[in-house]
């Protein structure tokens, strides 16, 4: 019980040590309190990531440090889609802090079996106003899913984009070669090749 009490004290103090950090652009101080939270296993622990990541009031550095976190952490499926829905909301929110929906864009290819994010994905990719690094990213991620009915109909509407056509007509290329020659022809697909994430 002792053991289980610490924990808990330990979690709401290394939270509370982080709302009451003051510059709150003090990004250093910050930086090591993550460090602190990574380290106990705690379901609050994740909440308040997610809280950070959302909040666009905190510094840019802190945010991008924290979407790494949640790419390489072992999510159960419940949280798994909760992050993914959370991360695709972010690619869609026009932000001073760029380099948060750069890599939010690039972390979702993690994310790619949750609902919505492929279509977060698709707004990111079809907007040719876009900054070119985002919608990189968001190609990348895209790329991870695999061919789907739905990523070739997207890679399919990408070709003729000036700028990620050329590497839309490649990818499908490269998709098409890969499958059974039965499979082949994109158009045939019918239910696609969706599989789990990995």
């Amino acid at each position: 019980m002792t053991d289980v009490m610490t924990k808990v004290d330990s979690v709401g103090q290394l939270i509370l040590a982080f709302r009451a950090v003051e510059p709150r652009s003090d990004t250093a101080r910050k930086l090591d309190l993550l460090l602190d939270l990574d380290r106990i296993d705690d379901p609050r622990v994740l909440s308040f990531l997610l809280g950070v990541l959302r909040d666009d009031g905190e510094p840019e550095r802190v945010r991008v440090e924290v979407l790494s976190r949640l790419r390489d952490a072992p999510l159960p499926d419940r949280e798994h889609r909760r992050v993914g829905r959370t991360i695709g909301r972010l690619t869609l929110v026009e932000s001073s802090q760029m380099e948060v929906r750069k890599q939010a864009a690039l972390v979702l290819g993690k994310f790619v079996d949750v609902e919505g994010v492929l279509d977060a994905l698709g707004v990111v990719l079809m907007d040719e106003a876009a900054p070119p690094e985002l919608r990189y990213n968001a190609f990348t991620s895209l790329y991870l899913r695999g061919p789907t009915v739905d990523t070739v109909e997207l890679l399919t509407t990408l070709t003729s984009d000036e700028t990620l056509g050329p590497c839309a007509g490649h990818l499908l290329r490269a998709w098409d070669a890969m499958l059974p020659p039965a499979c082949r022809g994109f158009p045939s697909l019918q239910s696609g090749t969706e599989g789990g994430r990995g």
